[in-house]
């Protein structure tokens, strides 16, 4: 999970649950959960409750990183104010990668093929 390696903090203390509220907040140090190796932040107690109860159903895909940069077989960390929630998984972007594109308008040009790639590619990084 991309993290902060300092504090283990992840996505930059973004509170994941609120992405799916669809208005993304930062979470606090009165609400958190330490969960693979990393503690996740959230902005409420009810989406800390909400997270506890099914972690997976939050967590970003691809730990976190770049999906379009993970398509390519790249791991980018992202820019936690460029997401999408699809088929009820959330995907994080960068704004440029590779100093040129949006990844998340590239993503979403075709996703599904994208999609089917970033998971190959996702899945032979961690065999």
């Amino acid at each position: 999970m991309i993290q902060n390696l300092k504090s283990g903090v992840a996505i930059r203390g973004y509170d994941v649950v609120s992405f799916f509220n669809g208005t993304p907040e930062k979470g606090n140090l009165s609400h958190v959960i330490d969960y693979n190796d990393a503690k996740y932040l959230f902005f409420s107690e009810l989406n800390k409750v909400k997270f506890k109860a099914s972690p997976e159903k939050f967590i970003p895909q691809y730990g976190g990183f770049c999906a379009f940069a993970m398509s390519e077989g790249k791991e980018v960390i992202p820019n936690p104010k460029s997401w999408k929630i699809q088929d009820g998984k959330l995907y994080f972007f960068t704004r440029m990668l590779f100093g040129v594109i949006d990844a998340k308008r590239q993503w979403i040009k075709d996703p599904a093929s994208k999609l089917n790639l970033a998971n190959e590619a996702w899945k032979k990084m961690n065999t």
